[in-house]
């Protein structure tokens, strides 16, 4: 347990220097950076001492860094964490940090930290709550719902704070694969979007597929309420997935197959109304600009 905490202290600390190097100019509004995602993480080079990036961190293979003077002056106490990393070390969280750094500038860091949390800390403090929900698209909603609240609340937060709320965000998800909840790719999907919510600059793009509704009748039974959803939204093409997000807010999401639908649903708001359940509701898109 000693050594747990020592390691996760030391991967923290490296995560959080990694991550301080990424987000740029503190006091900024996130906002404003985000959309400018030339300008995001543009100078930052890429973070290669991660717990997925750099295999000895997870094996026994070589020092978390080879140049460090003080991992070599404490080469036992190293070869003892990277043991404990061997007990702990999932596969699943790191082919799934490789496609977040693929996918999100700058995420290094933050999945380095995520993943030495969820591995390493006791059982009930890494096991996250999502508002009641259980099955990946309702956890999804609820990621996306919660970031769709941050931004609406938090229009004068700082770079820091936009940064600690996408780490918190990835902290949960990863904790989520790691109890075996929802899948990697379920995981690695749902940060994907909330990182494309929050107008951080991806290093590959999204296709323009989702929808998120708001103003929806609330309901606390999820499968009705997805039902209702789709019904809703099935008109306007083929859904590969939707959910609400628990605890009664009225807030959901719809995936369709072909971006071609998103763009009727659009379309047909601009003419007309909307309705799921009776009550008139709004859509928007993940991507900034993507509004009826």
């Amino acid at each position: 347990r000693k050594r747990n905490e020592e390691a996760l202290a030391r991967s923290t600390a490296r995560a959080n220097e990694s991550v301080s190097a990424e987000t740029g100019i503190a006091g900024q509004n996130p906002r404003e950076q985000y959309n400018d995602r030339s300008e995001y993480g543009a100078t930052s080079p890429p973070v290669t001492n991660s717990i997925y990036s750099n295999p000895s961190m997870v094996s026994g293979g070589g020092s978390f860094s080879s140049q460090s003077e003080e991992n070599n002056a404490n080469d036992v106490q190293v070869k003892q964490l990277q043991e404990e990393f061997d007990i702990y070390k999932s596969k699943d969280l790191e082919n799934m940090g490789d496609r977040v750094d693929g996918q999100v500038h700058g995420s290094d860091g933050m999945m380095s930290l995520a993943m030495t949390r969820a591995l390493m800390e006791d059982e009930d403090a890494t096991n996250p709550s999502w508002g009641g929900a259980e099955d990946p698209e309702s956890i999804e909603a609820n990621g996306l719902c919660e970031a769709n609240d941050w931004l609406r609340k938090h229009d004068n937060a700082t770079v820091d704070q936009g940064h600690a709320f996408f780490q918190e965000i990835t902290n949960r998800m990863v904790a989520t694969v790691r109890h075996g909840r929802i899948t990697p790719d379920d995981g690695t999907r749902a940060i994907h979007c909330i990182a494309e919510l929050l107008g951080l600059k991806l290093e590959q793009e999204l296709p323009n597929n989702v929808i998120l509704v708001t103003g929806m009748r609330k309901e606390m039974d999820l499968s009705r309420g997805r039902y209702h959803l789709m019904e809703a939204f099935k008109p306007f093409g083929e859904i590969e997935s939707a959910a609400i997000a628990p605890s009664n807010r009225g807030f959901g999401y719809v995936r369709f197959v072909s971006p071609k639908s998103v763009h009727r649903a659009f379309e047909r708001l601009r003419v007309s109304e909307i309705e799921v359940q009776d009550v008139e509701v709004t859509i928007k898109g993940l991507k900034s600009d993507n509004v009826p």
